[in-house]
């Protein structure tokens, strides 16, 4: 299908502003590329949160990175000025794999391969996590037994983590071997890049690589996977998936899962999609609306206030 002309949250008549803000009761937000930026804050964006919250809109965050402790969440949200603030109100894929865990009574332990701030959230909500960190040289001669599994896991954790490494994922496969073996996977976002530097690998590439060896899926419990949307329905009480925005900077992650949930979309131009990207994607991969930044959303108050 053809693509469709997107309205501009601003562009929208006065009416169309209005009837807007009036259409959501629950903003879910994405945080890297809309909040701020991996090293950077971006503008004013403490300032539009607030601007939601004393319209009485319900905000919650919802992101892709478990590489940050939830401590450093809330205070990356304080030092930007989002009020009232709290732990509960951010999800990320270890909170999402510590629901699914504790909701299908996955058996313990389970080994991870995910970041250490990931395996410190999930062992902090009673899971016995095992992990293989190996100090000494690794030789095809010892490989075999560095790996071998000692004894049943209920699951391999798989998510995003920078220090993963070749024996690692070696013993995630021979964990898989076991099909009573669960196999989550947190964080399938399938590009990444600094900056407007070139793409670089991402933890998806290797997730490709244990499904080719062991013929696994696995259970994705982060964006875009709709299983997270009824994680989110369930944890926030969204009774109503029509009456929620997603806002997000992704076309290919965020997107398509506040589409697939049944949310409407708005994508900002703060992150990683150009317009250019949005205007050539087929219409029912666009979102409803968009924005250059989640801040135009102070401007459009101020219009909505104007015209009151």
């Amino acid at each position: 299908m053809s693509a469709r002309k997107v309205p501009h949250i601003l562009k929208l008549s006065a009416k169309e502003q209005k009837e807007f803000v009036n259409s959501f009761d629950v903003v879910l937000c994405d945080c890297d590329g809309v909040m701020w930026m991996f090293s950077f804050p971006l503008p004013r964006t403490g300032e539009a949160v607030n601007a939601l919250k004393d319209d009485g809109k319900r905000v919650y965050f919802v992101s892709n990175n478990s590489q940050r402790r939830e401590e450093e969440y809330v205070n990356k949200f304080t030092r930007i000025g989002v009020k009232d603030v709290q732990a509960d109100h951010i999800m990320y894929p270890a909170k999402s794999m510590l629901y699914y865990i504790k909701k299908h009574n996955i058996k313990q332990p389970v080994f991870s391969t995910c970041s250490a701030d990931g395996n410190d959230v999930l062992r902090r909500g009673g899971v016995d996590v095992r992990t293989l960190d190996v100090k000494e040289g690794v030789r095809l001669s010892n490989l075999e037994e560095i790996t071998e599994p000692k004894q049943k896991m209920g699951a391999v954790l798989f998510d995003v983590n920078l220090d993963i490494n070749y024996v690692q994922m070696t013993a995630a496969t021979r964990y898989l071997a076991d099909s009573d073996c669960d196999f989550l996977f947190g964080a399938p976002d399938p590009t990444f890049r600094l900056g407007k530097g070139p793409f670089l690998p991402t933890i998806h590439d290797f997730y490709l690589i244990l499904k080719r060896l062991t013929g696994r899926e696995a259970t994705i419990v982060g964006k875009p996977a709709v299983l997270l949307g009824e994680i989110l329905k369930d944890v926030y009480k969204l009774d109503d998936p029509k009456r929620c925005l997603f806002v997000g900077d992704s076309l290919d992650v965020d997107i398509p899962f506040g589409l697939n949930c049944g949310f409407q979309t708005l994508l900002v131009l703060s992150g990683c999609t150009p317009i250019e990207e949005m205007w050539q994607a087929s219409a029912e991969d666009q979102p409803h609306f968009y924005a250059d930044s989640i801040a135009d959303f102070i401007e459009l108050y101020a219009n909505i206030s104007r015209k009151a």
